[in-house]
């Protein structure tokens, strides 16, 4: 692996050296790139530009503009992401990058971890409204250096607002007795209150046994220097064919307490303070039907804090360093009684050598179950051209098993209670281009191995699926991505190749081998005569094994005032799909709304 990562970076620097060589060095490293602020790509927050990583951006204007109807949608604007729904609406979602499986994503909100120790399942259990989205952050490839354990294919940020904004009122209804509506407001002059918001969406199903209820609440304040969020998600979903034939049924509840402390030291240095409770619940009847079936109930509680400390060394050295610590519970009556707790220290440094930018990192983890992982990295960033940058990343992720991987046991599963975790080194390099305005452009490759994988695998079905680190994969892959406006007229597009290989089993795998080799996104958001507006998003995945399929969803829209008016439709051309095998996804289905501010 350090061979294929070396080549990866030594080439794109041969690139890059004669540009170099040629260009007169600038006043700043990044000069004409793209100097939005982002919290994701390193330790410390620096503008787009200068980040070494593989880095995407969606604002909250893109969410605005295009037939967004959840948050889960949101995410699927992101380049190499594989948003996989068992439900509409976020009812369940597994979420893949690059490939990688969905338990190798880490999902963060404004930094904080929302991935689940019982199942990746949960992991897109978001307490989150659209209306609170500033932007989303994706930052690909190895990310444990900085964000610790399950950032494997890569990690996703969302980042909330923090801006005042005046009330806003969202109100929708549609086939299948959908129903959804949203509240918003974050006051300019409240002291402590900072800003509040409530959704809630509901539908009798587009099958039987696939109804949903899900509510959301959120609230943050401010107190001096210290900032607070409380948020909230409950869901009620009918779950038929999820794990089998039958209507089964799920509850599911987020609760997410986030604060951070944030004061300047001497010089130019600050200390960041974070603490956090986090608590999900999970209760799952198979089948209703059965008279005294009892449900599945579980419960985890997450509780953390973390300390970091940054500032210069120099004009050109900046050292970022910190500690975290958590504690993991869970409280089941299938898996058992778990406890386990980690810490960990990391630090970055920012070193720019002429206008070439270098971010080494490390991070120690240290639990008191799996032992210590070491995840070291290496960034580089480079002005090419006034408005083109080169950048390559090399490093190791890791990603831990779940309880229910470690502890699940039924007829038909036999969970492995000696997994050990998941070790994996990602290289990539590519060239950012920024055109002007708003308009970004990407291409990048990638490899990434990874060794001691999980999987649900059995030698044929008459033996129940055990979980084994006995996976070697080996993936490598391209993308392009582009983003921007002109005018009236707003275009996304994206295209992801990968290519998975594993070794050979004499038997069947659950999670593994289920990729898409292929993905096409699209968006395009047009301002048309007497103030309307058209827009539409495309998606194509073509699994490994599996038929293709294309969804288009469209969304015409017209202010008036201070309310807008809206009709969207998600898969117009009635595609039949299953993102998960064995899961069938709704086929056209049509809303209807207005906005209000």
């Amino acid at each position: 692996m350090r061979s294929v990562a070396a080549v990866l970076v030594v080439l794109g620097a041969a690139g890059a050296t004669g540009a170099l060589a040629q260009t007169p060095a600038p006043a700043s490293p990044v000069p004409a790139l793209d100097e939005r602020v982002v919290v994701t790509g390193t330790a410390a927050p620096v503008s787009a530009g200068a980040v070494g990583r593989t880095l995407a951006i969606v604002t909250a204007d893109d969410l605005q503009r295009l037939p967004v109807a959840s948050v889960t949608d949101a995410l699927r604007l992101l380049p190499g992401v594989w948003v996989r729904q068992r439900g509409p609406f976020g009812s369940q979602t597994d979420i893949s990058i690059r490939g990688a499986s969905f338990g190798q994503t880490l999902v963060l909100i404004d930094g904080v971890r929302v991935n689940d120790p019982q199942t990746g399942h949960h992991n897109g259990d978001l307490p989150v409204a659209l209306e609170d989205i500033a932007r989303i952050e994706l930052l690909a490839g190895a990310g444990s250096s900085l964000h610790g354990a399950d950032a494997v294919g890569g990690v996703i940020n969302i980042i909330t607002r923090r801006e005042a904004s005046a009330p806003t009122a969202r109100l929708a209804a549609g086939q299948y007795d959908l129903v959804q509506g949203a509240v918003a407001w974050r006051p300019a002059t409240m002291g402590v209150f900072q800003g509040a918001s409530a959704s809630v969406d509901r539908s009798s199903g587009f099958a039987p046994a696939r109804d949903f209820v899900h509510q959301q609440v959120r609230a943050d304040f401010r107190f001096g220097r210290t900032t607070l969020a409380v948020s909230h998600l409950d869901k009620d979903f009918g779950a038929a064919g999820y794990y089998g034939p039958a209507p089964s049924q799920e509850w599911t509840t987020q609760t997410l307490v986030a604060a951070r402390h944030q004061r300047p030291l001497t010089g130019a240095w600050s200390v960041t303070g974070d603490a956090w409770y986090r608590t999900h619940g999970d209760e799952f009847l198979y089948d209703p039907r059965v008279l005294g079936a009892r449900a599945n109930e579980h419960r985890t509680h997450v509780v953390g804090g973390g300390l970091r400390v940054g500032g210069r060394l120099s004009s050109s050295l900046r050292l970022t360093t910190g500690v975290e610590a958590t504690g993991d519970w869970l409280r089941s009556w299938s898996l058992g009684d778990r406890e386990e707790a980690r810490v960990s220290g990391f630090g970055e440094l920012e070193a720019r050598v002429g206008r070439l930018l270098l971010y080494p990192s490390a991070r120690v983890d240290a639990y008191t179950t799996f032992g210590s992982a070491f995840s070291p990295s290496l960034a580089v960033a480079l002005p090419v051209r006034p408005r083109v940058k080169w950048r390559a990343s090399v490093g190791k992720a890791f990603r831990v098993p779940t309880f229910t991987e470690r502890f699940y046991t039924d007829p038909n599963h036999r969970a492995n209670e000696a997994l050990r975790p998941e070790q994996g080194w990602t290289a990539d390099t590519g060239l950012d281009t920024y055109l002007g305005g708003t308009w970004v452009a990407t291409v990048t490759g990638f490899v990434r191995r990874e060794r001691d994988v999980i999987d649900w695998v059995r030698p044929d079905a008459t033996v129940r699926w055990r979980t084994e680190n006995i996976r070697d994969v080996r993936s490598h892959g391209f993308e392009a991505f582009a983003r921007g406006q002109a005018g009236p007229l707003a275009l996304g597009a994206q295209y992801t190749f990968t290519r998975v290989e594993t070794d050979r089993l004499a038997g069947l795998s659950k999670y593994v081998d289920d990729y898409a080799p292929h993905g096409v996104g699209g968006d395009v958001s047009l301002a048309l005569p007497w103030r309307l507006s058209t827009a539409a998003r495309l998606e194509h995945r073509r699994p490994y094994g599996r038929e293709a399929w294309t969804t288009v969803d469209l969304r015409v829209s017209r202010p008036i005032r201070r309310v807008t008016a809206f009709v969207e439709m998600a898969n117009v051309g009635d595609a039949q799909y299953q993102e998960i095998r064995g899961v069938a996804m709704p086929g056209r289905w049509a809303r209807a709304g207005i906005t209000v501010k």
